[in-house]
């Protein structure tokens, strides 16, 4: 390659809406519950479980109550 040749890029091969549901499907089907998911440029699908996500903690006594419903 010579130094005045610009790098060509790979074009991104990202997963569609199908692959996605169905990745979203077999994981239900595991018994996990999905919470988020990541998809990268080479096609990879992650899958995060809700459980493995940490909640929030309140930053102060209003959003306390907020979380708590004692707000209405």
């Amino acid at each position: 390659m010579n130094a005045h040749t610009p790098r060509r890029r790979d074009k991104a091969v990202y997963p569609g809406k199908v692959a996605i549901r169905h990745a979203k499907e077999a994981a239900v089907e595991m018994g996990i519950d999905p919470g988020g998911l990541e998809i990268c440029p080479d096609g990879t699908i992650r899958i995060f479980d809700r459980a493995a996500i940490p909640t929030a903690a309140p930053k102060d006594e209003f959003d306390e109550w907020l979380m708590s419903g004692k707000l209405g």
